[in-house]
C-alpha cells in the first residue's frame, strides 16, 4: 500500500521481536497471565466463562467507559471512546479531524503514526523538536520549549507525547500548562499521548489534558503502564463530544468494535489500574539503577540522559557509531535487541532502550558479555 510510508519501527519489530531472546528496547512493561488478572476481582474467573461473544458497542461497553472515566476529574462515560489499542485511536482521530492543507504541529522525535498519518492525509506537519540542554550543574536534559509554539505558527492540531517516547523526557506542570494556554489562545486542538502517564519516576504526575482543556484529547492504552498489550484496548478521553461522534463514523469502517473478552478483562484492569501501574513503576525504578550502573561501567560504549518518566530511554553511542548496524550485529551474535534511533528519523548514533521487563538483568548481562 502506498498511502502510508512503511512503519519503520513496526517492520523492524516484525523481523526480530519474536525471535530475539532479550528485548532490550521494548516500550511496554511486564505483563501478567489471564488468571492473575482475573484473580483481582472476586468471581471474575466464573463470569468470563459466561461472557457473551457477540458484538460490543462501538464506543466500548458502558461499564468499561464508566470505569475509565473514574480516573479523570470531571469526565463521564460519554467522554470516553474505547479503541482496539492506541494505534487505532490515533488513526480514527486523524481521519475524523484532519483535512488536506491543515497545519499540524507534532513533537519530534515521535512514534511514527503521530506524524506520518497527517502527512499522508496532505497536512502540513511542523516539527516541534526535543533538544538536549546542558544544566548549570553540568548534567544534560531533554527539553521541549513550550514558547517555541508561537514561532511555529498557528495549527489546527498540536500533538504532544508526555512522558516522551523515546527520550523519557517530562515537562514541568508550568511548561505543560503553558502549552495548554497557547492552544487555548490560538484555538488549536491539543492531542496529548499519555500512554506512559503513571510511570513518572520522581516528577509530579501531570493532569490529563482532557481535565484542563476543553479542546484537549487524551490518548491512553493498557499496553504500557499496565503491561497488557495483548488486550489491545486503548481509548480517547475528551469533552469534545462532537469530535467523538465523528470518530464513531470512522470506526464503522475499520474495527467496528473491540473484542468482547478484551473489554471484560480491560474493565478488571481499569478497576485495578493503580495497582498494575505501581507494580510496573517499581520495576522500572529498580531497573533504572542497573542501567545507570551499566552506563557508568561502559562509558566507551554509550552515554545516556536519564529519563524522567516512562519505560524507555534514548542513549547515544559514544563513538558516534551506527546503531542500525550495531542492532543487527548485536541481535545476531548475542540475542540482544536494541532499537536504532534512525527508525525515528533521528541521529543514527542513538538507540532506544527499554527497561520495563523483569529479565532486564539477564539482557544487560548478555550485552556486557558481548562487549567484553
Amino acid at each position: 500500500m502506498s498511502f502510508f510510508k512503511p512503519f519503520a519501527l513496526e517492520r523492524f519489530f516484525a523481523k526480530h521481536e519474536f525471535n530475539a531472546p532479550y528485548l532490550l528496547c521494548s516500550s511496554d512493561c511486564e505483563s501478567v497471565a489471564i488468571k492473575e488478572l482475573l484473580a483481582m476481582e472476586a468471581g471474575a474467573a466464573e463470569r468470563i466463562m459466561d461472557h457473551w461473544l457477540g458484538y460490543t458497542e462501538t464506543r466500548g461497553a458502558p461499564t468499561l467507559r464508566t470505569a475509565i472515566a473514574a480516573h479523570y476529574l470531571g469526565l463521564g462515560a460519554d467522554d470516553i471512546f474505547v479503541h482496539s489499542g492506541a494505534q487505532e485511536a490515533i488513526l480514527n482521530l486523524y481521519l475524523a479531524l484532519l483535512e488536506k492543507g491543515d497545519r499540524v504541529i507534532v513533537n519530534q522525535p515521535c512514534y511514527q503514526s503521530l506524524s506520518e498519518i497527517p502527512q499522508a492525509l496532505g497536512c502540513k506537519v511542523i516539527p516541534w523538536e526535543f533538544r538536549i540542554a546542558e544544566l548549570a550543574n553540568g548534567e544534560k536534559k531533554w527539553v521541549l520549549d513550550p514558547f517555541e509554539l508561537e514561532k511555529l505558527g498557528p495549527a489546527k492540531l498540536i500533538v504532544l507525547n508526555i512522558p516522551h517516547n523515546p527520550t523519557g523526557a517530562m515537562l514541568t506542570e508550568e511548561e505543560f500548562l503553558a502549552v495548554v494556554d497557547y492552544a487555548r489562545k490560538s484555538g488549536a486542538i491539543l492531542l496529548v499521548d499519555e500512554v506512559y502517564r503513571r510511570l513518572e519516576h520522581h516528577a509530579k504526575r501531570l493532569p490529563s489534558v482532557s481535565e484542563v482543556y476543553e479542546n484537549g484529547i487524551a490518548l491512553d492504552v493498557l499496553s504500557k503502564h499496565s503491561g497488557l498489550a495483548g488486550l489491545r484496548i486503548g481509548w480517547l478521553a475528551s469533552r469534545r463530544g462532537d469530535l467523538l461522534d465523528k470518530i464513531a463514523v470512522v470506526k464503522d469502517y475499520n474495527s467496528i468494535c473491540s473484542s468482547a473478552p478484551s473489554e471484560f478483562l480491560a474493565e478488571i484492569a481499569i478497576k485495578n489500574l493503580e495497582k498494575l501501574a505501581d507494580k510496573n513503576k517499581s520495576l522500572v525504578k529498580k531497573n533504572l539503577v542497573l542501567i545507570k550502573d551499566f552506563f557508568a561501567n561502559w562509558p566507551d560504549f554509550a552515554e545516556w540522559i536519564a529519563p524522567e518518566g516512562g519505560s524507555i530511554a534514548f542513549p547515544r553511542l559514544t563513538k558516534k557509531g551506527n546503531a542500525e548496524a550495531l542492532a543487527e550485529k548485536l541481535v545476531a551474535e548475542a540475542g540482544v535487541l536494541i532499537l536504532p534511533g534512525s527508525l525515528y528519523g533521528y541521529d543514527t548514533a542513538h538507540f532506544r532502550l527499554g527497561y520495563g521487563r523483569v529479565n532486564l538483568p539477564e539482557a544487560l548481562a548478555a550485552l556486557e558479555a558481548w562487549l567484553i
